[in-house]
Parts: structure tokens; sequence; C-alpha cells
């Protein structure tokens, strides 16, 4: 059975979404990439998600990691060039980056579900199997999704605000 096949009903999106808010730590690897009107780039993502930290590392194509980032409790902290982690503000990571990053709602939107804490807004599955909805000012739209386990979980995902485009592309799934 094809993995959206299984979330056609509003029980089974519930349950998926209860297993899914279920699980304490999972990791990820993938690609992301960012284009907004001044630039564009490619990244190679491995993430590790627990109830008390996410860990995200961003390496080239050829493996040599571009940067550390660690979210935990609202806080950023950034590695520099020696690989020590140091704190940063929002400001400062928007300024590196180029745009604020989700991270806040990322940890829920990757698995495929809203950010429970923050009104949706036109939540909808269109007729290619895409879940598309609004949520914090963001166009959300989770596609190609893929059995894992027992779970349905988005293997692209496509995020949309003021002019930037973020897609995360997950090459695998370990929970």
């Amino acid at each position: 059975m094809e993995p959206i096949k299984k979330l056609r009903s509003p029980e089974s999106i519930a349950d998926n979404t209860k297993k899914i808010l279920a699980i304490e730590s999972w990791s990820l690897v993938g690609r992301l990439a960012v284009r907004s009107a001044k630039e564009s780039w490619l990244t190679s993502l491995k993430w590790h998600h627990n109830t008390l930290v996410d860990a995200l590392t961003l390496s080239t194509s050829l493996g040599g990691v571009v940067a550390k980032l660690n979210y935990s409790n609202q806080v950023f902290s950034l590695s520099n060039s020696d690989g020590h982690m140091r704190e940063t503000s929002n400001a400062e990571l928007q300024s590196l980056l180029g745009y604020p990053p989700p991270l806040q709602h990322l940890t829920f939107w990757v698995r495929g579900v809203p950010n429970p804490d923050i009104a949706v807004d036109d939540k909808a599955m269109n007729s290619r199997g895409a879940l598309v909805f609004k949520q914090d000012g963001w166009d959300v739209k989770l596609e190609r999704f893929d059995l894992f386990s027992d779970l349905v979980l988005p293997t692209r995902v496509t995020l949309i605000k003021n002019g930037l485009k973020i897609k995360l592309v997950v090459d695998e799934w370990l929970t």
C-alpha cells in the first residue's frame, strides 16, 4: 500500500500524529536547499532530535562540515571555526543565514505534523497527496511520504515565507 493512502481518514491521520508526537528521539539524514532573492545554497543535513536538544550538522557534498547548530529551549548554539560551540542570538543567526530559521516549528513540520502550540490556517490535502497548511506566516507543503516502521513520514518538506523557499529532502529516517 502506498504510504499516503494510509492517511486518508481522519482517524488514521490522528493515529499517525499521536504516534509521531510520542517519539522522543529521532534522526534524519537528508539535503537542505535554501533560495532567496539574493542567494541560494544546498547542503547535506544530519539532524538528531531528543527531548533536550536538536543538533543539526550541515555539510558540503564532499562531507566537509559547514556548520553545527544546536537548538534547545529557544537558545541557539553554533560551532565556530575551531569546533567550539557558542551561544548565539536569533538575530545573529538570522544575519549569518540570511533568514530566520523556524526550528521551533520545523521539528514538527519535518515529521509531518503542524506545531500543536500554534494555530493552523488552511490545512488540506491536495490532489497530489501533499498536506499543505499555513502556520506562523509560513506556507508548509509536506509531500512524498514514506513508511518508516509503522509511521507515515514526509520525505520532502517545502517552506515558503516572504520570498524565501526552504526545501528539505529526507533520504533516511532513523526512529
